[in-house]
């Protein structure tokens, strides 16, 4: 049986990082997102180049995912948007995916 190799240049692209988010605990989706994007890209999470404000409002994401009133999850749905050149999905399910530049 044969598979598929990909070519060079894909085969040393970064991996897609990524991370979950507990609605449980003590950080909001769109912190749990800046300490995602910080750790993926090596900066420390106060580097001025993570930063949600110019690409999504920080509120609405935590709006949107946030339980629902009667504390069920929301499981369904995605956002995706682009932070530094970095492609990132939030899912409603907690997932968070980051693709660096060179991975896209």
């Amino acid at each position: 049986m044969t598979g598929y190799a990909p070519p060079a240049s894909q085969s040393r692209s970064p991996p897609l990082y990524r991370a979950t988010h507990d609605p449980e605990g003590p950080a909001t989706l769109s912190t749990t997102v800046i300490h995602a994007l910080a750790d993926c890209m090596g900066v420390d999470v106060t580097d001025s180049r993570v930063s949600l404000y110019d690409t999504v409002d920080p509120d609405a994401l935590n709006s949107l995912f946030r339980p629902r009133h009667d504390g069920t999850p929301r499981a369904g749905g995605t956002l995706s948007f682009v932070v530094g050149g970095h492609h990132v999905t939030v899912r409603g399910d907690g997932e968070i995916l980051i693709e660096p530049p060179t991975h896209r």
